[in-house]
């Protein structure tokens, strides 16, 4: 029997970056035109591994899921898919639906860049590290706190608020996602609050680059204790006079 192996990154990492995805986050995008497309994964500025995809107007398929870490997951990786690169590599979905890209495993921090095959390799179509109109990025906060929320591009500020998860007798199931504007004007919202478990869906209408901070963690009762502790120091008994 394979050993399941739980990727550590999914509960340590803090904070999202939608120019730099993570385990935590995912991109949807629509090419809505139809044609060849040719891929670039990068972590930063550094291209790790190209894909295509075909927006085909006969195609049923209204969604493709690209995972990114498996994409750059070089020939020698055990964890590589078992398939052959060029189809591992190569998608097809029609125009009117949607390219979602995900991160499986690691520590992320990857990009896309999109372009026509037929176009000069230089001209990039979309950078996923600065968000169009249409777009939505989703994202799952897993730490429990106060979060700052930004649009690097729009200076648009906001809040997410996490709340500690209480143990109950029945089995939790975390409630839909929330759906958040991302304006010109700022947030629509720009006050979340978020159960343990439920994610974000950021709609995407002016050029964004989404970032959520840690601002303030909340460690639960627990964590008062802890710091009650730290806090406590012990008084002396004044010296008897007698």
């Amino acid at each position: 029997m394979k050993q399941f192996d739980l990727d550590r990154n999914y509960f340590e990492q803090i904070g999202l970056d939608s120019g730099a995805l993570t385990m935590l986050g995912v991109i949807v995008h629509s090419l809505k035109e139809p044609g060849e497309y040719r891929g670039t994964v990068r972590r930063g500025k550094q291209p790790e591994a190209s894909f295509y995809i075909s927006a085909d107007s006969n195609s049923p398929v209204a969604q493709v899921t690209i995972d990114l870490a498996s994409l750059s997951s070089g020939p020698g990786d055990e964890k590589a898919d078992c398939c052959k690169e060029e189809d591992k590599n190569r998608f097809v979905v029609n125009p009117k639906g949607y390219a979602m890209f995900r991160v499986s495993r690691g520590s992320g921090g990857y990009n896309v860049h999109i372009r026509r095959a037929a176009e000069d390799p230089k001209t990039a179509v979309y950078d996923s590290s600065q968000l169009q109109d249409g777009d939505v990025f989703s994202a799952i906060i897993v730490r429990p706190g106060r979060y700052a929320f930004y649009n690097l591009v729009t200076d648009a500020k906001g809040e997410i608020f996490v709340s500690y998860p209480v143990i109950g007798k029945t089995a939790y199931r975390p409630p839909a996602p929330v759906s958040v504007e991302c304006t010109r004007e700022g947030f629509k919202p720009n006050r979340i609050e978020l159960q343990p478990g439920q994610g974000i869906n950021c709609q995407i209408r002016v050029p964004s680059r989404i970032k959520i901070e840690l601002a303030e963690p909340d460690d639960g009762p627990r964590g008062e204790r802890e710091r009650f502790k730290r806090g406590f120091r012990r008084r002396s008994l004044p010296k008897s006079t007698d």
